[in-house]
C-alpha cells in the first residue's frame, strides 16, 4: 500500500527517486479499463520540451486488440496545471499520431531494461503499419506503466525509453497521465 495517495499535482512535483520507487512497487493498470478514455499527459524531464511538455493519450480497441495514440495539444506556460487544448486541423479534428499497442511486460519478449518492471503495463510504438514514414521515429519508444494508487485508473505513471538497438535503450523521461475523460474524437 502506498504511503500516500497520489494526485496529479503531487505526482507532477515528485522527485525522480519517488517516481522510480512508484514504478518498482506499484501495480499494472488493467488495460481494458483504459479503453475509451483519453488522458492529459505531462512530461517530467526538460527533454519533454522536444515533443511538448503537455500532450494527450487515448486508448481503445481495434480488431480485438488494445491500442493507444497521442494527440498534440497547444503548449502553455501553466506547467502541469492549466488546460490541455487540442491542436485542431482545418476540419476541426485533433492531430493524432504516435500509435502504440498496450500489453504487459511479462507477455513481451525479454528486454534487458524490463527486468525491474516485469509486473507493469507496457506501451510499444513499434507497429510499422500504423506510422506514416515521416513519423517512424515513434517506433523506438517503449513505455513502462504503473498505477501510482492501486486500483485507481484515473492516474498513471510511465517511464519512457528509446530503444535504439536491442542492447541500447536510452532513458527518455518520466511522464504521467491523468484528468481522464471519454474519447470524443476517435482515430482511424
Amino acid at each position: 500500500m502506498p504511503s500516500q495517495l497520489w494526485t496529479y499535482d503531487s505526482l507532477a512535483q515528485a522527485s525522480s527517486k519517488e517516481l522510480e520507487n512508484i514504478l518498482r512497487t506499484g501495480t499494472a493498470p488493467d488495460l481494458e479499463q483504459l479503453n475509451g478514455f483519453i488522458y492529459c499527459g505531462w512530461n517530467h524531464e526538460w527533454i519533454g520540451n522536444l515533443s511538448g511538455k503537455k500532450f494527450k493519450k487515448g486508448f481503445m480497441k481495434k480488431d480485438g486488440k488494445n491500442f493507444g495514440y497521442n494527440e498534440i495539444v497547444i503548449q502553455d506556460s501553466d506547467g502541469f496545471r492549466g488546460n490541455w487544448k487540442q491542436n485542431l486541423d482545418s476540419d476541426g479534428m485533433p492531430t493524432q499520431l504516435g500509435y502504440f499497442r498496450t500489453a504487459y511486460v511479462r507477455d513481451e519478449p525479454p528486454m534487458n531494461i524490463a527486468q525491474p518492471y516485469q509486473p507493469l503495463g507496457f506501451f510499444d510504438y513499434d507497429i510499422p503499419h500504423m506510422h506514416k514514414w515521416y513519423l517512424s521515429f515513434f517506433r523506438v519508444i517503449r513505455d513502462f506503466v504503473v498505477l501510482p494508487n492501486p486500483g485507481d485508473h484515473s492516474l498513471l505513471l510511465c517511464k519512457a525509453y528509446l530503444r535504439i538497438f536491442p542492447f541500447l535503450n536510452i532513458f527518455y523521461c518520466y511522464f504521467q497521465l491523468g484528468h481522464r475523460e471519454p474519447i470524443k474524437y476517435l482515430p482511424w
